[in-house]
């Protein structure tokens, strides 16, 4: 989980948002996998990121700018 932490941090301290951002950091939807493990999709700033955490850590699964994202969320009809 500190992982997970270090990640949101460094993306949203490193980007220059202003205020007109409704919000920093927002989990967009998150997935149980296991007991232990938890799928996430977290929008920071003007990326969104997914990724897994776990007890033995976590691992990057990919990173899209917000508008790729909701653009690719209105062509599947999710």
């Amino acid at each position: 989980m500190s992982a997970f932490a270090f990640v949101l941090v460094k993306f949203t301290k490193k980007k220059n948002l202003n205020a007109k951002d409704s919000r920093n950091v927002e989990i967009i939807t998150s997935l149980r996998l296991s007991a232990r493990d938890i799928f996430l999709v977290v929008r920071c700033g003007p990326d969104v990121i997914a990724f897994t955490v776990g007890p033995h850590g976590s691992s990057l699964m990919g990173r899209w700018s917000y508008d790729e994202w909701t653009k690719s969320q209105a062509e599947t009809g999710s």
